[in-house]
């Protein structure tokens, strides 16, 4: 059942699992029965109605299990930062679909066991949470992009923050991303919000508003479908990945060799990209 929640699709459960789609469908109905709970998909997403308290005590059963057992271990990320640090990702770690546009669902995916680690986006991350750590990778400056032929573009370098505000700027759904929200929000951006909930290709290029301001980083620019014109303005928001997992398992052994894949993956990008900083 776990599987088919944090995967999204019976076909990409039973493939993780070896199993036939009817093989899942069959456990998900005897666990959602035993656990006197049902599954529901309301907005696209896979939630339980019920007390989940004695689910959540079975949850955290098998994830100890896994981790001390040397089982599979499952791991998420946004959708930039999945294939830039989990391509050729340790053996015993499963990756999954990479697509979030949102961060409260993998978090609640970890804070209950569905999943074992996540990359997640800095500076949404849950660093003031004891029920986790928090392990920083990167650090890096966000930029303001147009479209190749925006009328900014003519300002040339004397275009301001109140000529940029003219214009709509992109935003995901409300409290997507709520620190970056609400430091975007802030400056006069974050106007045009999408009705997208997850990543398919490019959530940049889905406004049919051609004049749009839009966000990249170093890490993110070459996911524009069209050519895409840093603007010559600085914004004060940094962002970054941050592994994170439940805190009684921040110092085992499995972890540190994964922290040690991902810095070699860290050192290896800072070394492509000159305005990563590594915290």
């Amino acid at each position: 059942m776990d599987c088919l929640i944090w995967l999204r699709s019976g076909a990409a459960a039973a493939e993780r699992l070896g199993l036939t789609q009817p093989t899942v469908s069959r456990n998900v109905s005897r666990v959602s029965e035993v656990f006197g709970v049902q599954l529901v998909k309301p907005n696209g997403e896979w939630g339980l109605i019920g007390d989940t308290t004695l689910l959540n005590m079975e949850r955290t059963v098998h994830q100890r299990y896994r981790w001390f057992r040397d089982l599979p271990l499952r791991i998420e990320a946004q959708y930039y930062s999945g294939p830039l640090f989990c391509d050729g990702l340790l053996s015993g770690w499963h990756p999954g679909n990479f697509d979030f546009l949102e961060v409260h669902t993998p978090l609640q995916h970890l804070r209950e066991g569905v999943i074992d680690a996540w990359i997640g986006s800095y500076p949404d991350i849950p660093d003031d949470d004891n029920d986790f750590a928090c392990f920083h990778l990167t650090r890096l400056p966000t930029f303001l992009v147009v479209a190749e032929g925006h009328p900014l573009l003519a300002l040339g370098n004397r275009i301001t923050l109140e000529d940029v505000k003219r214009y709509p700027s992109l935003a995901l759904p409300d409290n997507s991303f709520p620190k970056v929200q609400k430091i975007l929000q802030e400056l006069g951006l974050w106007s045009l919000p999408l009705n997208i909930q997850r990543y398919n290709g490019n959530w940049q290029d889905k406004t049919p508003e051609k004049l749009a301001v839009g966000y990249a980083t170093s890490l993110t620019l070459h996911l524009f479908k069209s050519p895409q014109v840093l603007l010559p303005i600085q914004i004060s928001l940094e962002v970054g990945d941050t592994l994170i997992v439940r805190r009684e398992y921040a110092d085992h052994p499995r972890l540190m060799e994964l922290l040690e894949h991902l810095k070699c993956k860290v050192l290896e990008l800072s070394q492509k990209f000159a305005d990563i900083r590594i915290p």
